[in-house]
């Protein structure tokens, strides 16, 4: 698509902008990442809180600042391409958040060594404990043990399978991320050739 010297400039200072922003994202997902291992190290949850509060702010900042392009791209600028490019990678970015929390999640849960199989123990069957539910932890007077009991433990195998699943989720959208980064560089680079001549 073709455009004049200084619309080619506004869509350049755009994406400028974006690219600043998503470099912040992928600088607070380092840090991110980093203090999650450091709490898989230590256990100590109080640093790895506070920057879970950092990260949720900086990601709706850089967010913020995305849709902001986004709407510049689709809009004045007319190039609903390039925003079009904006709007699968935060569809990915969406999905490598949830996908990372997913994984960090299930990285914790093994990380407490909590599940029979990791201490070599047998899985119960969970039929076993149906008959009476006031051997459930927190179960009432009433029998209802449903409300307060722990979900079934996952036997070895269903963790590692939903350990993939995580794992290939986010590959997934890594992957989507950077053919959106790799579209949006060279429309920057068509873009840069159009302001020399």
């Amino acid at each position: 698509m073709c455009a004049s010297q200084p619309e080619s400039a506004e869509v350049l200072a755009v994406l400028g902008e974006f690219k600043a922003a998503q470099e912040r994202r992928v600088r607070q997902y380092v840090r991110f990442n980093d203090a999650f291992t450091e709490y898989l190290r230590s256990k100590d949850e109080g640093p790895f809180r506070q920057l879970m509060v950092d990260t949720t702010r900086a990601f709706a900042e850089v967010n913020e600042s995305v849709r902001a392009a986004e709407a510049q791209l689709s809009g004045d600028l007319a190039r609903p391409d390039l925003a079009a490019h904006l709007r699968q990678l935060q569809e990915a970015e969406g999905a490598k958040l949830k996908f990372t929390l997913v994984h960090q999640a299930l990285k914790k849960e093994a990380s407490m060594e909590r599940f029979s199989w990791q201490q070599g123990q047998e899985v119960e069957q969970q039929s076993s404990s149906l008959g009476d539910p006031s051997d459930e932890e927190g179960a009432h007077a009433n029998g209802h043990g449903h409300c307060c009991s722990r979900p079934p433990e996952p036997t070895e195998e269903e963790f590692n399978n939903a350990l993939t699943e995580a794992t290939l989720e986010l590959q997934a959208a890594v992957t989507s991320i950077n053919d959106a980064l790799m579209e949006l560089q060279e429309a920057e680079e068509e873009l840069r050739e159009e302001t020399e001549t």
